[in-house]
């Protein structure tokens, strides 16, 4: 199974769970599991990340070319694209769909439903909601979806404790 990683995942464990200076090995799982084939992302979502003045925007920089980012020039995620981008515009406001179409998001949805991909996200399921959510389309073109913490778990990644005295 191959795991597609949204923003989010990146920027909240930087921020919060996984941050770079006191849990390094989350930071070298992703450049393994990438390498392996089973933890990707896409170029929009580097192209966020990279914006940023800190150092996850150094690290996705440093990242720019790796196997990590993949594109969504191919025939297939345009196509599930147009698709996606069908629906939200039929289903949601203008102004949310002009949003959420703007962003990595509706490319990221693509990619997993060409590649049968599972999207990592810390977005969750809002049923009826009036801004559109990563798990609402999700659901809507069959994507499996989970967070973070459920893809270390299925990838069998342990974060082992060291420097206690």
């Amino acid at each position: 199974m191959q795991y597609c990683l949204d923003a989010n995942t990146f920027i909240e464990a930087k921020n919060i769970h996984y941050g770079m200076d006191f849990c390094p090995a989350f930071w070298d799982m992703l450049d393994i599991q990438s390498k392996a084939g089973f933890i990707f992302s896409i170029v929009q979502v580097n192209d966020e990340l990279i914006t940023g003045n800190d150092d996850l925007a150094i690290w996705a920089e440093e990242r720019k070319n790796d196997p990590l980012f993949v594109d969504t020039e191919d025939t297939a995620t345009q196509l599930a694209f147009v698709e996606i981008a069908n629906y939200v515009v039929a289903n949601y406001s203008e102004e949310q769909a002009t949003f959420f179409l703007s962003g990595a998001d509706p490319w990221l949805i693509a990619k997993c439903k060409t590649l049968g991909a599972v999207l990592v996200t810390k977005e969750v399921l809002a049923p009826g909601a009036k801004k559109v959510k990563i798990p609402n389309i999700c659901q809507y073109f069959g994507v499996e979806y989970i967070r973070t913490h459920e893809m270390i778990r299925v990838l069998g990644n342990r974060y082992i404790l060291e420097g206690i005295l």
